[in-house]
């Protein structure tokens, strides 16, 4: 087995066991312990068991980083139930179709979110309790008094293959679909990810990414418990807290997205710093510039590591090797004991160099879609998860990305990936960002537009643009519009809304 816990529960309760008053989390002035932790979760086990929850129901949680999150997450996961992180920034609407869908029993949430719940009211049939931080309405049970629940929690019978979580995935291609998670696939990638980061108990990890999403919640927030580490967790990611606490806990792993490091670059605080605690930052979520990479890389002297994955494959699914052959701009070689294929409509291997779309084999790979059976046979069709990702393969068998199968340009025939055009479009010395789409057109059913934010103060034409780009690559790939804007829509883990996009062109008239 390549790990040693019967499931995600009895890994907190090993590790306690293990590592007692070893500090597990470092959370502002707060230090929570590999005791606490379980301890903490069993109460809240309890206390969900005295409610009437019982195994296989669905308990969102709608909560921000903290070691309550943690608690709430390991306690229903303990009880044998569903843990449903929640998206924080969603809107009303969002979380309201969400309980609806995932038929939650109960959410647990932050005092600052309880505006949701209380304009969705009745809208949630299934929805029986909700557990509130710091409530100040005695329509909702308090979270404090969860905790004066006994800590000692007799274990349930839970396999590895009973589902222990339910991730929403952001909804760009439809409404949100339930990814079914099981221990099996989050222990096997807490697993990965430890192995690649080459992480122990020394290691000092910082977590800053939300736990809602896969990327916080396994590969920084799950992945060092496994190994006894100790993480420096933060509620957001904020420039100068992160400096601060580099020093001050010599932190030696992080994982971010583009975004992230794009900050760090060009904000002030970090001279003087002592960074050579640091091994090196993961990147994902999003591709980051080659040229960005390598001048991260210079100006801290360490190094990125860029991975690739989504929450269909728990958290990660390829990342460049620590101990290897680093290629940048590439998203690297398979996690150990998973399989991926690159594979063409027909869902036959394409050949080395050829485009094809990714596909995943491997113990990280969803049980699949909650209620709904048709997407999942779709998705998992073959018994390979189809990730809608476009990608070619070296020589060497490193992957590089190309872009979202559905975001491919067919410009004549011809196939145009937009994240290679937005990758050399980085190199343009007044473009600060680029998002590029495709729009209708009557001859060549696409054409290429370029969607650009320019650094301060500068000014760019169509004309100049143009020729720059007919200098830097073919001519059939060269943008015929240009769109200079002020801001690129994102969501706050640095991904450009293509679909935000796309609808602000079109109500300006513009395609």
């Amino acid at each position: 087995m390549k790990f040693e816990f019967a499931n995600i529960g009895e890994m907190v309760a090993t590790q306690a066991s293990r590592y007692r008053d070893r500090i597990a989390i470092r959370y502002y002035d707060r230090d929570i312990t590999y005791r606490d932790l379980d301890e903490h979760s069993n109460r809240v086990a309890n206390g969900l068991r005295k409610l009437g929850v019982r195994k296989g129901d669905r308990i969102c949680i709608l909560m921000d980083n903290s070691p309550e999150f943690y608690y709430v997450y390991f306690g229903i996961i303990k009880l044998g139930g569903i843990a449903g992180p929640v998206n924080c920034w969603w809107q009303t609407g969002e979380i309201q179709y969400l309980l609806n869908d995932s038929g939650a029993v109960a959410i647990f949430c932050d005092h600052n979110y309880r505006g949701h719940i209380d304009k969705i009211s009745g809208g949630a049939p299934a929805l029986k309790h909700v557990i509130e931080r710091e409530a100040t309405d005695d329509r909702f049970l308090p979270f404090e008094k969860m905790l004066t629940e006994p800590a000692e929690f007799p274990a349930v019978e839970i396999s590895l293959d009973d589902v222990s979580t339910i991730v929403y995935t952001s909804g760009t291609t439809g409404n949100p679909k339930g990814v079914l998670l099981t221990h099996r696939n989050i222990l096997t990638n807490s697993w990965q990810a430890s192995l690649l980061a080459n992480i122990d108990e020394k290691d000092v990890i910082m977590c800053f990414l939300p736990l809602f999403h896969v990327n916080g919640l396994v590969i920084t927030g799950i992945s060092p418990l496994t190994k006894g580490s100790q993480i420096i967790l933060r509620r957001n990611f904020s420039a100068s807290e992160f400096w601060e606490c580099v020093a001050k806990y010599r932190v030696s792993i992080f994982s971010g997205v583009p975004t992230v490091y794009q900050i760090l670059l060009n904000t002030p605080g970090f001279e003087g710093v002592d960074v050579s605690s640091l091994r090196y930052g993961v990147c994902g979520a999003a591709p980051m510039p080659v040229d960005a990479i390598r001048k991260f890389e210079e100006t801290f002297n360490m190094i990125i590591i860029e991975g690739y994955g989504l929450t269909e494959s728990t958290a990660g699914a390829t990342a460049n090797p620590i101990n290897g052959v680093r290629k940048i701009g590439s998203i690297g070689i398979p996690f150990a004991d998973s399989e991926i294929r690159l594979l063409d409509e027909e869902d036959k291997e394409v050949s080395q160099g050829e485009v094809g779309e990714i596909c995943i084999r491997g113990d990280n790979v969803m049980k699949g879609y909650f209620n709904k059976p048709e997407d999942t046979a779709q998705t998992l069709r073959g018994g390979w998860l189809h990730t809608g990702d476009m990608a070619y393969k070296d020589v060497d068998g490193y992957l590089f990305i190309v872009d979202r199968k559905k975001e491919m340009i067919i410009r004549g025939g011809e196939n145009i990936y937009p994240k290679e055009l937005e990758g050399i479009i980085y190199r343009h010395p007044q473009v600060a960002e680029s998002a590029v789409v495709g729009v209708p057109d009557a001859i060549y059913g696409e054409e290429v537009m370029a969607c650009l934010v320019l650094h301060p103060g500068q000014k760019l034409t169509l004309e100049e643009f143009q020729e720059w780009c007919k200098a830097n690559m073919a001519s059939y790939k060269v943008p015929k519009y240009v769109d200079i804007r002020t801001a690129l829509p994102k969501n706050l883990l640095g991904k450009i809304l293509k679909k935000e996009l796309k609808a602000a062109l079109k109500a300006e008239g513009k395609i």
